[in-house]
């Protein structure tokens, strides 16, 4: 974590760019669902057989705005022979839709990941080689810039539902809709599942924080962990400056791959906390530990929805003992950090509570083992609420066993694609595996290739 004392000036800027749907970019110049009753989605879905769509769109909006003027901005994209290219502008988001010349009368909705705090919003395409695969195979596609940046993950699910109505009016009502999204796009994905089942079909989620609020929960975490084991108190939602208490707890903490002994107890808690011993892990870990401190740059003073709805309420930290401090020494060591008064509303703000689970439509996901940004502990808890709900026969999850956020190869993202489809159009449910127990060697089954130095470091 060395590298932390250098880049800390940048951290907030760092954040941006780790969250995108390819892994980090550099940076572009609220959380999450249940509504006011989320158990009324599935009820209406009646089995939510699969290939069953109806037109009627819900009229709820999940997104919370942060009242801060955006510009839309048109995206340079050029049209795949043998497709035509539109775009517009739809209450303040700038939007992309693709159709191929022999178009299926399916629709794909793409939805993206964390764009950064700019004010400046722009259509984010798909991976080329979803995209490419599409047209091939007759899919037409859209795409919304969401009217806002930042954490907007309702704005994202609101957006995106009302592309879908636009594609209607411009190219015709799609037979069938699915819905595609990566990191805060996963959590966009979920959200729309959950509250508009009646509108898609099936969705994908790779890298994605399908825990909804969690994943900003895990982030103060990763920060309130380390002011406990370190004892420096970060001064979180004040107005006195983040930083020097960041570099201190840093530097006794050490690095990734040179902790002091402190630093062994905490990255013994941060694999508890992201998932659990799992390949690849240190790696990840290296990747994303001064992304994730400069979460408490991002807003120090807790004035966005999503930063005021995070707590670490109900948080129960696990570390290995033979670190030299037990779970529960280390419970009691960490700062309990409430949500501000009704942020986490969920009918108020229900985009800014965690997720529910309850699912009325297929869904497939990827998620990197070694992901420390968005951990595939935000996988767990999505089955283990769909579980609780009575909705995991929708739910097939798939490990792939990289480092680093959204890092997936063709192969594993047109494997899950083409898999979804059949299990929409066929009820051909795909084969997955159960993320909730051992993950020390998730993945084999799907990881193509094996990544270098396979399995890491767990």
């Amino acid at each position: 974590m060395r590298r932390f004392l250098l880049g800390m000036l940048g951290c907030a800027a760092v954040l941006a760019a780790a969250c995108g749907d390819e892994g980090p970019r550099p940076p572009a110049a609220s959380s999450l669902t249940a509504a006011a009753d989320p158990s009324a989605a599935v009820a209406t879905k009646e089995g939510a057989r699969p290939g069953a769509t109806t037109t009627n769109a819900p009229a709820k909006r999940l997104g919370t705005s942060s009242g801060v003027a955006h510009t839309a901005k048109e995206v340079a994209l050029t049209a795949i022979a043998g497709a035509t290219l539109r775009s517009g502008t739809l209450d303040g988001a700038r939007y992309v839709i693709e159709v191929p010349e022999r178009w299926n009368g399916e629709l794909v909705l793409w939805a993206h990941g964390f764009a950064g705090f700019d004010t400046v919003v722009v259509v984010d395409p798909p991976p080329s080689v979803l995209r490419r695969t599409w047209i091939e195979q007759g899919y037409a596609w859209a795409a919304s810039s969401y009217k806002e940046n930042g954490y907007v993950p309702g704005i994202g699910a609101d957006d995106t539902l009302a592309l879908k109505g636009q594609f209607a009016k411009e190219v015709g009502a799609p037979k069938r809709t699915y819905i595609v999204g990566a990191s805060m796009g996963g959590n966009v994905v979920a959200l729309s599942l959950e509250h508009f089942p009646e509108a898609y079909d099936g969705g994908l989620a790779v890298c994605g924080a399908l825990g909804g609020e969690e994943q900003v929960d895990y982030l103060l975490s990763w920060t309130l962990l380390g002011e406990a084991i370190a004892g420096v108190q970060v001064p979180i939602g004040t107005n006195v400056p983040l930083l020097p208490a960041l570099l201190s707890l840093s530097g006794k903490l050490g690095t990734a791959t040179a902790p002091t002994d402190i630093g062994l107890q905490y990255l013994s808690a941060i694999r508890m906390l992201s998932g659990g011993p799992r390949p690849f892990f240190l790696e990840g870990f290296a990747l994303q530990a001064t992304a994730n401190f400069g979460y408490a740059l991002a807003d120090p003073g807790r004035t966005s929805l999503p930063f005021q709805a995070a707590t670490n309420e109900g948080v129960r930290y696990g570390i290995d003992p033979a670190t030299g401090l037990t779970a529960e020494a280390l419970n009691a060591k960490v700062r309990r950090l409430a949500p501000v008064p009704g942020a986490r509303d969920a009918a108020a703000h229900p985009d800014a509570v965690p997720t529910s689970g309850r699912i009325g439509d297929p869904l497939l996901t990827l998620h990197n083992t070694g992901d420390l940004f968005v951990p595939i502990s935000m996988e767990q808890s999505y089955l283990a609420k769909a579980k609780a709900a009575g909705t995991a026969g929708f739910l097939v999850q798939r490990a792939i066993r990289a480092a680093g956020h959204c890092q997936f190869s063709d192969a594993e993202r047109l494997a899950a694609w083409n898999d979804l489809v059949a299990w929409v159009r066929d009820g051909k449910k795909p084969a997955g595996e159960d993320l909730s127990g051992d993950l020390s060697n998730a993945g084999m089954a799907f990881t193509n290739p094996l990544r270098a130095g396979d399995p890491g470091t767990r």
